[in-house]
């Protein structure tokens, strides 16, 4: 690729994530009338409606190695996966050591239709970027954050609160850095 090619997709997807953040980070704020002597009112995105604590849902794509979009109820929802964490392909400072290998990895997991999701209360229902906060499982009942870990594509991640699948995201872990898969293998990043 040439140099101008990246630099050019680097400034757009920066550019992108610095307009997502802003929406994000934008919809609790007041919106103001000019016209109008009416006290200002505070608008908020509606909240979706009470999710059941599991269900199947319309896959749509691979945003990174612990984040997809799934569709639900018509709208398009960003899925953070409980329990893992992956390199960042959009990091601030440069795609960080892996990041592409692990996106490429959950786009290889997630080569299906649909998608099962299941909440875990222990987490809540979304982050602070206001992702869906799930464990997701493929219609074959893989467990696709585990097969992250246990690949060596993501590290097992506790956020706060110790999430209902910790156990075995650990053990999948152990058994990633054991047989030095992905991220734990010796001709990969540095990751200490």
């Amino acid at each position: 690729m040439k140099k101008s090619t990246l630099t050019t997709a680097l400034i757009l997807s920066l550019t992108l994530n610095v307009l997502l953040y802003h929406q994000l980070s934008q919809k609790d704020s007041p919106i103001n009338d000019p016209g109008s002597n009416a006290p200002t009112k505070v608008i908020t995105e509606v909240e979706p409606p009470t999710l059941p604590r599991s269900g199947s849902y319309p896959f749509i794509r691979v945003v990174d190695g612990d984040t997809i979009t799934v569709g639900i109820e018509g709208r398009t929802e960003f899925v953070r996966l409980i329990g893992i964490d992956s390199p960042e392909p959009n990091d601030p400072g440069g795609a960080e050591c892996y990041a592409n290998e692990a996106t490429n990895h959950m786009r290889e997991l997630t080569r299906t239709g649909t998608v099962a999701l299941y909440f875990d209360e222990s987490q809540g229902t979304r982050d602070t970027y206001g992702r869906l906060l799930a464990y997701v499982e493929l219609p074959d009942g893989t467990d696709i954050g585990a097969a992250m870990v246990r690949d060596g594509y993501a590290r097992e991640y506790t956020y706060d609160e110790r999430y209902e699948r910790a156990n075995v995201y650990r053990a999948a872990e152990l058994e990633a850095i054991e047989a030095e898969r992905g991220l734990w293998a010796p001709s990969a990043c540095n990751t200490n």
